[in-house]
């Protein structure tokens, strides 16, 4: 039995002494090879989703902040697009697609009075209001909103409506190339 339990302890103590206790020196080169973005998780091109003139990529699978998402479009070779260009996937709902009642336009028009609650959205009665086939989400546009540098325009296609939020929300990315 004494013979088994020094065995154990002699294991026991082998193991311990892998454990790392923080002390080793930092391979930088390691963690920086690390850090690299893997080429896999960069998103494919659907190349059927062509609209309005612009190759839209796959709708980002995470919510971002907005320049996150700026970001995010600029690592695939792309952008984000701005509010002109989001409304245009909008569908069946007229006041919003872009040239409609709404007046959100960039670079004419991107003040908070551009925007009327009436003129800008629908009211969720419809299918589908993307023309990409995006669900009730979010997606940020490039354009800024004139009147506060802290929010920027999006498209929410629950309503098909065009609206203005913090840049520090969490919503999707479609980036156009």
């Amino acid at each position: 039995m004494t013979k088994y339990l020094m065995i154990l302890a002699a294991l026991f103590a082998l193991v311990a002494c892998g454990e790392d206790d923080g002390n080793d020196p930092v391979d930088n080169e390691a963690i920086n090879d690390k850090a690299q973005p893997d080429a896999d998780t960069t998103p494919v091109w659907v190349t059927d989703q062509t609209h309005a003139g612009l190759e839209w990529s796959p709708l980002s699978e995470n919510r971002m902040k907005w320049q996150e998402a700026m970001d995010y479009c600029e690592a695939m070779g792309a952008r984000l697009p701005n509010i002109n260009e989001l409304r245009k996937i909008i569908i069946n709902c007229p006041g919003s697609t872009y040239g409609g009642a709404c007046q959100v336009s960039d670079p004419d028009c991107l003040n908070s009075d551009c925007r009327t609650y009436e003129d800008c959205r629908c009211d969720a009665s419809a299918d589908s209001y993307s023309a990409l086939g995006d669900g009730q989400i979010w997606l940020w546009s490039s354009s800024s909103r004139v009147n506060s540098a802290n929010d920027a325009w999006n498209v929410h296609f629950y309503y098909g409506g065009v609206y203005n939020a913090n840049k520090d929300g969490n919503y999707r990315a479609r980036c156009v190339r």
